[in-house]
């Protein structure tokens, strides 16, 4: 207990002395110091007031409060809006750059037999409204070695125009060619000397004219149409002349899957030549109805033909086919059955086979009766396809090229006959992109003659391979090989017995012909290039007409410019 009230007094006296240097500083501080002094003896016993904390939201309690009475209103005026929509631009697919176009090329050879070429093109350049220009040329050569006045000549010029409209198209052209050939066909038992090379020479010269009408697109609602007319004016030097006009038209327009169309046909033909042989005209007229669904097309139609020379007769031909896709367009068979006139004229006989009599000439239009057909076409891989067909047809006034015997037997002449014609065709193609391209086909022809012992100068069997190579558009190389299997040819048999002359028609065979053609460009630059062609590489000897043998091995070499 004593001691306890010893420590009480202990802690005053401590207590005290604190008190008494906090005034002392504080008074040294320049601060005015209390007098009053307080002696405490008990512990000192320090507590907190409770804390009033201010509220956030202050609230005033207004005994005369006003509650105010707001109304709204809406001003009912509608302000104009203008909306304007910005036109969105189509979406563009950038192609690639336009090639560049020359006006034009020339190009210059000469090769054996003497043999110049001249070729020279002019075409405007790239535009969508018109075109415009001009081709010519000269080949010739001074014939067979050894064979006397066997030379050719053959000139062309032409001028071309096209104007572009937003409907259709129209196009002309007009041409001039001369033709010079010689008749030196003789049979070898024939010993005549000619000593005036224009005594065998014929000179042909044809004037013609083009003229095309063409729709640029087809609405499916619309008409399409397109017509072509065609002259020539052809004259030679025995004074024979013909006058030549062709029509040739179509009309057509779609209804759902259907499209509905009709064909047109006119053919004039004047021939004025020592057999004075009335004018021909031909009409024919073409209606066609065609369907095409997923697998399969489906076409029929009537041909209508009026043919107009010594009498006027009608002729009526059905016309049909189907075809199914099987897979994919990989294999697709067709059938079908058509028929019609086809128009002949001195012209097309001239460009066959340029060794013909012209006054001696008939023109008669060929009736094919009928051609019915089949084939398969399709493709066996992305780069190769193919085509065969077979057919059986009727050919009534088919033209065949017999020696004209009332003479020095060195020319031809025409004479018709009726046939029944099968034919089987095959061809088969294979391309790689523009590198590599080939081509063969082959035909055969099984001509059964009504009233000729054969089918004369007409070949049994064609085959034909043609080929370009193309080594990165720097070097050229073509070839081109055929064979023409063998043809019969008209020759007379005199018989005598007992004085008595008998002359029968026989056949001469004419043995079949492979030729052989390799040609090679370099092209140096774009501009200027050269080549070289190799013409009957086997200098095989053989007769495409009778007792007229063709040129042998032969080169032909040149230059190429564009401008």
């Amino acid at each position: 207990m004593k001691k306890s009230n010893n420590l009480s007094y202990i802690r005053s006296i401590l207590l005290t002395a604190s008190i008494c240097a906090f005034s002392n500083i504080h008074a040294q501080s320049g601060s005015k110091v209390d007098s009053t002094t307080i002696i405490t003896i008990e512990a000192y016993q320090p507590f907190l007031k409770d804390a009033f904390k201010i509220k956030d939201n202050p609230s005033i309690d207004d005994t005369g409060k006003i509650t105010p009475n707001l109304k709204y209103t809406f001003i009912d005026k509608q302000v104009p809006v203008d909306f304007t929509v910005n036109p969105i631009s189509p979406a563009k697919i950038k192609g690639e750059p336009l090639v560049k176009l020359y006006r034009g090329y020339a190009k210059v050879g000469f090769g054996t037999n003497t043999t110049p070429l001249i070729d020279i093109y002019y075409n405007a350049t790239r535009s969508k409204t018109f075109n415009y220009g001009f081709t010519g040329n000269h080949f010739s050569s001074s014939g067979i070695t050894g064979n006397d006045y066997s030379g050719f000549s053959d000139n062309h010029l032409g001028l071309f125009g096209k104007r572009i409209l937003k409907e259709f198209s129209l196009y002309s052209k007009v041409n001039f060619d001369r033709h010079v050939v010689h008749y030196y066909g003789f049979p070898p038992e024939n010993n005549t000397i000619i000593t005036n090379p224009d005594a065998i020479k014929q000179g042909l010269n044809k004037l013609s004219a083009v003229a095309s009408l063409t729709r640029n697109y087809t609405d499916t609602n619309q008409f399409d149409y397109n017509f072509d007319i065609n002259y020539h004016h052809i004259n030679d030097v025995y004074d024979v002349s013909e006058n030549h006009f062709a029509l040739d038209g179509n009309l057509s327009k779609y209804h759902k899957r259907e499209l509905y169309e009709i064909g047109v046909e006119a053919n004039y033909n004047g021939l004025n030549n020592l057999l004075d042989l009335k004018n021909n005209l031909l009409v024919g007229l073409k209606p066609h109805i065609s369907t095409i669904a997923k697998k399969w097309a489906f076409q029929i139609g009537l041909g209508l033909f009026v043919n107009s020379q010594e009498e006027t007769n009608f002729h009526f031909y059905p016309q049909a086919e189907f075809k199914y896709n099987i897979a994919d367009n990989i294999v697709i068979p067709y059938v079908g059955i058509r028929g019609g006139m086809q128009a002949n004229s001195l012209n097309k006989f001239f460009m066959e086979n340029p060794f013909i009599n012209t006054n001696e000439i008939g023109v008669v239009n060929t009736n094919k009766k009928y051609d019915v057909y089949a084939g398969i076409r399709g493709s066996l891989t992305s780069n190769l396809s193919f085509n065969t067909s077979f057919s059986k047809q009727k050919l009534e006034g088919l033209p065949l090229y017999i020696k004209d015997i009332t003479n020095i037997q060195n020319k031809f002449i025409v004479t018709y006959d009726t046939l029944d014609l099968i034919q089987l065709d095959g061809e088969l193609t294979y391309h790689k992109l523009e590198k590599w391209k080939i081509l063969l086909s082959g035909n055969y022809y099984g001509y059964t003659p009504k009233n000729e012992i054969k089918a004369w100068h007409r070949p049994d069997f064609k085959i034909a391979l043609s080929s370009i190579y193309d080594l990165g558009d720097k070097i050229i190389v073509r070839a081109d090989l055929f064979y023409i299997g063998q043809q019969y040819a008209k020759i007379n048999n005199i018989v005598t017995t007992n004085n008595t002359v008998t002359i029968t028609d026989a056949a001469e065979t004419l043995k079949g012909v492979f030729d052989a053609n390799i040609g090679v460009e370099y092209r140096y630059t774009k501009k200027l290039s050269a080549f070289i062609n190799f013409n009957n590489i086997g200098s095989v000897k053989y007769e495409r007409w009778q007792d007229y043998p063709t040129q042998r091995f032969g080169v032909l070499g040149g230059l190429t410019y564009a401008f």
